[in-house]
């Protein structure tokens, strides 16, 4: 009989799971570790962490398309589709057209809608709190200006990278 040696990923901080690990590797990392536990725990809210998402952008800008939905809740135009689908047969979420153009929908949470996502909001702010725990207010607050930082520089090197393509 032959033995097989079976090899196991690394768990996080191990090798290039760890310090030693590609900073973009990290962040996926870190935000595939955040979305799942959400997930988790949203459940007993009633809500997917997407569905968390949409509502909590509604609540805090009501009014919006479908587009700008989808950009501002990190999802892509065929997702927010689905999601305001679900969420509207659930009586969370009601369109209205717009008072000026006819075409465009505008988003809303339903009172039903709000205080669901309201319900869930502790169990969020827990899981950020775990994240900040030990870092000073200082501290948080330089990384969350980093985080802005990287997103907003990405987002404008990917959008002149797509316009200088797009004007060859």
């Amino acid at each position: 009989m032959t033995s097989v040696m079976v090899r196991k990923a690394p768990e996080p901080g191990e090798r290039y799971r760890g310090v030693e690990g590609h900073l973009g590797y990290l962040l996926r990392q870190a935000q595939h570790a955040f979305a799942t536990t959400m997930e988790q725990r949203l459940r007993d809210s009633g809500l997917t962490r997407p569905q968390f998402g949409v509502l909590s952008v509604l609540v805090a800008d009501p009014g919006l398309s479908a587009a700008d939905l989808a950009r501002a809740a990190l999802v892509t135009p065929q997702a927010i589709n689905l999601l305001v689908t679900a969420l509207e047969r659930e009586g969370l979420v009601r369109r209205k057209k717009h008072p000026t153009h006819g075409r465009v929908l505008q988003l809303f949470a339903t009172s039903k809608g709000a205080q669901r996502v309201r319900a869930a909001y502790p169990t969020v702010i827990e899981l950020e709190d775990r994240i900040a725990d030990g870092l000073s207010e200082r501290e948080l607050s330089a990384i969350k200006r980093w985080l802005v930082d990287v997103a907003t520089s990405m987002q404008e090197r990917s959008e002149g990278a797509h316009r200088s393509t797009a004007r060859r």
